[in-house]
Parts: structure tokens; C-alpha cells; sequence
């Protein structure tokens, strides 16, 4: 006798049924763009610009592999939360997580803009 759990576990909604392919695209995106503004933050920051945000600032002096990798975990982490949370709604109803992830990969598309264009003045 196995329990509510397990028929819950072995008919419920599952981590690949939140995660559709429009989610796994956000995430992927996402992803590319986080590892991209942090190899344009290094360049940038050895050009002699400083990083705004103190945590990632300590990452840096840490060295560049840390920095990378700790940009990246804590980026995706954030990301796989808000798409595991599926589309519930926040604000007062007024977005879904998922919107807010779409909204984030935005985001980061411009990030990484802004720095590409600094990296070209700099140049």
C-alpha cells in the first residue's frame, strides 16, 4: 500500500508538464544572455569599468571562473523558480511568473546591448 503520495506523485502534475517548450526557450535564452553579460562584464571591467552590483563585484574578486559560474546558478536558479511556479499570478494578479520570466529575457537582450555597446566605445 503505497499512499496518497505515491498516487499523487505517479498521476499529478509533473516538472515536465509546467516546463513546455516555450518555458525551456526562455530558460535557455536566458542562460546564453547571463554567461554572455558576464564574459562582457569581465572585458568591460578590465577596461577599467566597475560592476555596479556589490555581490557580483565580490564574485569578481573571487576570480572570473567563480564569478561565471555563481552569475549563471543564481540566474537560472531564479529563472527555473519563476517557470516551476507555472503561471501563477503576482503584483495583485496583475502578471504571471511567466511573464515575468519573458519579461526578464528581455531584459537581459538589452543587458547585454548596453554592454556591447560600452565594450565598442571603449574599444
Amino acid at each position: 500500500m503505497a499512499g496518497k503520495w505515491a498516487q499523487d506523485f505517479f498521476t499529478g502534475p509533473h516538472l515536465f508538464s509546467v516546463v513546455n517548450a516555450g518555458n525551456a526557450a526562455c530558460l535557455l535564452i536566458t542562460i546564453i544572455l547571463s554567461v554572455s553579460d558576464a564574459w562582457l562584464t569581465l572585458a568591460l571591467t578590465a577596461m577599467g569599468a566597475w560592476e555596479a552590483n556589490p555581490v557580483m563585484r565580490s564574485a569578481i574578486a573571487a576570480g572570473p571562473a567563480f564569478f561565471i559560474f555563481i552569475k549563471t546558478l543564481l540566474t537560472s536558479a531564479g529563472m527555473l523558480f519563476l517557470i516551476l511556479l507555472g503561471d501563477k499570478r503576482v503584483f495583485r494578479g496583475i502578471l504571471s511568473t511567466e511573464q515575468i520570466a519573458a519579461g526578464l529575457v528581455l531584459f537581459y537582450q538589452g543587458l547585454v546591448l548596453y554592454e556591447l555597446n560600452l565594450y565598442h566605445i571603449l574599444t
